[in-house]
């Protein structure tokens, strides 16, 4: 009788070790299948480490396209290369009847956001928000602007200063007109 009670006790133990596998699995999946996107372009912006491309910041078009919203075209692949430099970033920047946006990529936060901005006549950044929103694909589409025309567009290289904090362009890559 003893040696039956040990045997169901036994059978318990693996039935309770059997299920908080399977629960860790399924969650480990569920969490893997959510963040699929995100790993994947972790993995292919790792993938591009060191791949500078000019080409992705040389511009082909620009102007508002039949959605309403301000685009530019590149050469290359719009967003393909991203920096992987402390401190460094690139930009794709839009001059509009709304102000400037940049719309980014920088060492911190890889993935394209965009920032709306005043510059100086050094072109460093006075003041910048997190207002605007980008769709990176074959082309770089600013939305959530309201802007209607776009004046002028630059692919730049910007950097910020460790000494004082301020975001300066070192590098035009590109402007039109």
């Amino acid at each position: 009788m003893a040696l039956l009670l040990s045997a169901i006790n036994l059978n318990k133990h693996k039935v309770s070790a059997i299920t908080y596998l399977v629960v860790f699995i399924v969650v480990l999946a569920s969490l893997l299948f959510v963040n699929t996107i995100a790993i994947h372009k972790i993995a292919f912006a790792l993938g591009k480490k060191n791949k500078f491309n000019e080409g992705d910041f040389m511009i082909k078009d620009f102007g508002v396209g039949v959605d309403g919203n301000p685009f530019l075209t590149v050469e290359g692949t719009a967003g393909g290369t991203i920096p992987h430099t402390k401190n460094v970033g690139y930009a794709y920047v839009f001059v509009t009847d709304k102000g400037t946006y940049a719309v980014t990529s920088d060492w911190m936060y890889p993935q394209w956001h965009t920032h709306g901005m005043t510059l100086d006549k050094n072109n460093c950044v006075v003041s910048m928000n997190m207002k605007g929103g980008v769709e990176v694909r074959d082309m770089v589409k600013l939305t959530k602007t309201s802007a209607t025309m776009v004046d002028k567009v630059i692919t730049a290289e910007f950097i910020v200063n460790n000494s004082d904090g301020s975001i300066c362009e070192v590098l035009t890559f590109d402007t039109a007109p």
